[in-house]
């Protein structure tokens, strides 16, 4: 059975203890998925108490044999009801009583917000601790990298297997459909984590000539119609054609890590505008990763880009067209695809070694399709480091 390393828990915890007590915050109750797998190595219907000195405690609703099974931390008990959670507190906090308890107020609904707010810790303030998680989760491990570095892999294996699979007449969803059949086979979980309200995302957006520059509701520059209005993005019914510009943009994941790429591929040459587009955006990303070092500033770096999208003439077109427009070049990603940093506008971040971002420069042509390229990316010392070993040629089939 795969286990996330206990020492990459134990470091973790010790960490965020540390972030506690530096912000004079006693405890904290962690309850989102993606948190408490990252500090846990499990997904249960569970609450982690940590406190900012002592042991913490797993106290699962379901399954408990799951969560010994599978998180290195002990004690793992059994929550039976949320009265419960307000003495496990006290007592974790060696039975002195909190005065401020942290949870994740970005993401907890305000109904169970009131429920711990008036009926568990009434007398206690609740402080957001999502800033000082999501932080901390910017900065990767040795052995996290290496999760996103094999989903990297899994992304190469889709692009090789795409000229092998695109053939005129194929539906934008069935190439979509195959490609995804690859990737659960290599490993790929078959779901996406967003952090934002409201964000949903798919295994990818396989689109093919006017379909791609169709924009959808999603905070991304690439969108499409989707096979249904309930879930208006991704490939749709359309039928791939000879002579234009596919796009396959696609997410795996390793063990909840993931790796976002994007390729482009053809049946037969493009139209001409699309060919300069894209040697724009692959130019572009070889100039990005010349100037992309630890300790420049993001929203520096998106407006470096983006003067160099107008300095080219393509400053209509790049990231979107008309309004909105999308605000960034680049998203943070690991267990969820909207972490920090973003290569956003006004984001005032440093780079560090260890961030992992997407970065996607992307044109967008009305009713001609998109040219666009997306690497998973890597800061180091000497710069960033793509964990995409996929082509980045266009490949015509």
């Amino acid at each position: 059975m795969f286990r996330v390393p206990a020492e990459e828990i134990a470091g973790r915890l010790v960490a965020f203890q540390s972030l506690l007590k530096e912000n004079g915050i006693d405890a904290a109750v962690i309850r989102q998925n993606a948190d408490l797998y990252y500090y846990t190595g499990t997904v249960q219907d569970a609450h982690l108490v940590v406190p900012a000195a002592g042991e913490p405690l797993l106290m699962v609703r379901r399954d408990l044999t799951r969560a010994e099974e599978q998180s290195p931390i002990r004690p793992v008990v059994p929550l039976r009801s949320l009265s419960e959670l307000a003495s496990a507190v006290t007592s974790a906090c060696g039975n002195e009583h909190p005065r401020r308890v942290g949870m994740e107020l970005d993401v907890l609904p305000a109904a169970l917000f009131f429920v711990y707010d008036e009926n568990i810790f009434p007398r206690q303030q609740i402080v957001d601790v999502s800033t000082l998680i999501r932080r901390m989760r910017t900065v990767k491990s040795p052995w996290e990298i290496e999760m996103m570095r094999a989903a990297g892999a899994m992304s190469k294996r889709i692009a090789d297997a795409v000229p092998e699979l695109l053939r005129e007449g194929i539906a934008e969803f069935e190439l979509a459909a195959e490609l995804e059949a690859l990737a659960r086979k290599a490993g790929h979980a078959g779901m996406l984590r967003c952090r934002t309200f409201n964000m949903e995302m798919s295994f990818g957006h396989i689109l093919s000539g006017p379909n791609a520059a169709v924009p959808s509701y999603n905070d991304g520059p690439t969108g499409g119609p989707g096979v249904s209005p309930v879930f208006g993005q991704g490939g749709g019914y359309r039928k791939i054609r000879a002579g234009e510009l596919v796009s396959v943009d696609t997410v795996t994941s390793c063990h909840g890590y993931f790796n976002d790429q994007t390729r482009n591929f053809s049946i037969g040459s493009p139209p001409d505008r699309l060919l300069d587009a894209y040697a724009f955006v692959r130019e572009v990303s070889e100039r990005f990763r010349d100037v992309a070092k630890p300790g420049v500033v993001t929203g520096k770096l998106f407006e470096q880009v983006w003067r160099w999208a107008e300095d080219a003439g393509w400053g209509e077109w790049f990231m979107g067209y008309g309004e909105p427009r999308i605000s960034f070049v680049g998203h943070g990603i690991g267990l969820e695809m909207d972490e920090y940093p973003f290569i956003a506008q006004g984001h005032r971040l440093p780079l560090e070694v260890g961030m992992t971002f997407a970065f996607e420069p992307k044109i967008l042509i009305p009713g001609l399709g998109i040219a666009g390229l997306e690497n998973t990316c890597v800061v180091t010392e000497e710069g960033i480091e793509s964990l995409n070993p996929a082509t980045e040629d266009l490949v015509i089939v």
